[in-house]
């Protein structure tokens, strides 16, 4: 890839330079979409990110029309707060520049800075574009016809020399209440393997500790999700709670076995409600889902 993105001459740019840092960061980036897509499992993973240069883009956009390509120059101007162009080098000579859609854009990238796009090719037309739900392309009529037909890239992703995702989506900030439930949920797992460690160790006082602890925490996740609505969540919680006497009560009489089997089950249980109730947001963190 990082052939791909030379500059003319043939010459990579110096290991320090911000543009082969972004290059090199967008080279890991697509990797770890592959692998992830690998260890997915079922449908075959869809081919990976087509690296393009913007002048190749724009001269020859036929060839990479309809595919996923990441694309990297210089960004010439910004057109409305999620629509930019793309041109490619320091003379800027192409005739017409890349236009890149970033519907998720979160803040314009800066003036001629290099850029690494990854998206969708597309040949420019507002009736043949699959935007997000909710989204309006938000460009005047003149600019539309300006760049009709032409290339362009409805991007996913747009990373900054600094490797700052700009399409990458800010959650809203946490209300009192799932503050409260973050903090309850951020207590659990280093109580439980806390417990797993005592259980191991047969260390009966550091159990009941633990144990004890653990109730109290899905008593209160318990209140939480009967306050929500969410029943199977709210039964499960109940559960946790039953298991937590159960480590609690063979730990006391060192019924190890008995412990530990329970303790497993109880680690189950979070997995299963985790699964159905837990999503991964754009930043990485994790909320409980329909909490935005």
């Amino acid at each position: 890839m990082l052939v791909a993105w030379a500059r003319p001459g043939g010459r990579l740019p110096s290991s320090k330079s911000p543009i082969r840092l972004l290059a090199v960061a967008v080279c890991v980036l697509v990797a770890g979409l592959a692998l992830s897509a690998q260890r997915g499992g079922g449908a075959p993973a869809p081919p990976p990110p087509v690296p393009v240069t913007a002048s190749s883009l724009a001269a020859h956009p036929d060839g990479f029309v309809g595919r996923t390509v990441t694309m990297m120059g210089t960004v010439a101007r910004q057109l409305s707060p999620t629509v930019f162009t793309v041109e490619q080098g320091q003379a800027k000579a192409m005739p017409v520049a890349v236009l890149v859609i970033a519907p998720t854009l979160t803040a314009p990238p800066p003036a001629d800075a290099y850029v690494s796009v990854i998206g969708s090719a597309v040949l420019f037309d507002p009736a043949d574009l699959k935007m997000p739900e909710g989204y309006s392309l938000d460009l005047p009529a003149d600019v539309v016809e300006t760049y009709r037909g032409h290339a362009a890239v409805v991007a996913t992703t747009v990373l900054t020399a600094d490797l700052t995702d700009l399409a990458k989506r800010k959650p809203p900030p946490l209300t009192p209440e799932e503050q409260a439930f973050s903090s309850l949920m951020k207590q659990v797992n280093p109580a439980a393997m806390a417990l797993r460690t005592s259980l191991a160790a047969s260390d009966g006082a550091t159990a009941h500790d633990r144990a004890r602890e653990l109730k109290t925490l899905f008593t209160s996740v318990q209140a939480f999700f009967g306050k929500r609505g969410i029943a199977d969540a709210q039964g499960w919680a109940g559960e946790a709670i039953k298991l937590s006497d159960t480590i609690d009560a063979a730990a006391s009489a060192s019924k190890w076995p008995a412990a530990t089997e329970a303790a497993t089950s109880l680690t189950g249980l979070c997995t299963t409600c985790h699964t159905a109730h837990r999503e991964r947001l754009d930043d990485g963190t994790y909320r409980l889902k329909g909490s935005r």
